[in-house]
């Protein structure tokens, strides 16, 4: 009880605090079932009641307009600050709201998780390349690439790198993709005047809202979004979801960027600075 008082105690979200006190109770729960090294596991019952410390909503038109509006994705003209990555500051973005994809696995992507399957282009999340990391196995999963990113010639992008990773430009915090971008990405949002309850993970909740909004199934939004899928064994082993319908639902999302025109990528206009 001390420890947990300990833990409220420091600067901290109470949803951290909660995840380190459980990390110990499941090392005693371990020690308890697993090798009997004790009669009972003593901090049964011991816990931390989390709060929200902020709500995300997802981005509105009025707001992806105002973001995609910015010179980045108007006029090509890439930002200066390191952090950025270069190029990556136009295609991230842009990625995790027509994939519904994590910063995380957006910034983690090799040159050849970019694949075309059954002439169906795809990104592929896995945590296969050397630092490259999943949140669950349900994790592992084809996102196919919307024809508005293909419009936009990011094909073209993608085979114009000369190295593994997609991003040669984009610098890694404490080795791990998507940290400096974070923070470039935050200071992006604050100079348009975005709240803050809108921020980068809102892109998937964008995502999976337009999805909803289309009628796409459950079982469907959740494997584009790397979700276990709920239900019986049988049900998730069995029950497979072709390729093309996986298309057919990322393609439903043509409309969220439907009054916000952006300028087509291409390597001229990518080494402009300001």
């Amino acid at each position: 009880d001390t420890f947990r008082s300990w833990l409220t105690g420091q600067a901290t979200t109470t949803k951290t605090a909660r995840d380190k006190l459980n990390w110990v109770k499941t090392l005693l729960k371990y020690a308890t079932q697993d090798l009997e090294l004790i009669p009972k596991n003593p901090w049964v019952g011991l816990a931390i009641k989390t709060k929200t410390t902020l709500v995300r909503r997802p981005w509105d038109k009025q707001h992806l307009a105002l973001l995609f509006g910015h010179d980045i994705w108007q006029k090509g003209v890439m930002p200066r600050v390191k952090f950025a990555g270069g190029p990556a500051a136009y295609w991230i973005p842009l990625l995790a709201l027509y994939t519904g994809a994590r910063l995380s696995e957006i910034c983690q992507l090799e040159v050849n998780n970019i694949q075309r399957i059954d002439g169906i282009e795809v990104l592929k999340i896995t945590d296969s390349g050397e630092g490259q990391r999943v949140k669950s196995d349900a994790g592992h999963r084809v996102i196919p690439i919307h024809s508005t990113l293909l419009e936009l010639g990011f094909m073209e992008y993608v085979e114009g790198q000369s190295g593994t990773t997609l991003w040669s430009d984009l610098p890694k915090r404490s080795g791990k993709a998507g940290g400096f971008f974070s923070r470039f990405f935050g200071d992006l949002r604050k100079r348009l005047g975005i709240p803050s309850d809108i921020v980068f993970h809102s892109f998937r909740h964008t995502f999976r809202s337009a999805l909803v909004e289309k009628g796409i199934s459950e079982p469907v939004i959740d494997r584009l979004l790397g979700h276990e899928t709920p239900g019986s064994v049988g049900a998730k082993v069995y029950t497979h979801i072709s390729l093309i319908s996986l298309k057919e639902a990322v393609e439903s999302v043509d409309d969220i960027l439907e009054s916000t025109p952006l300028a087509i990528f291409n390597h001229s206009i990518s080494d402009n600075k300001h």
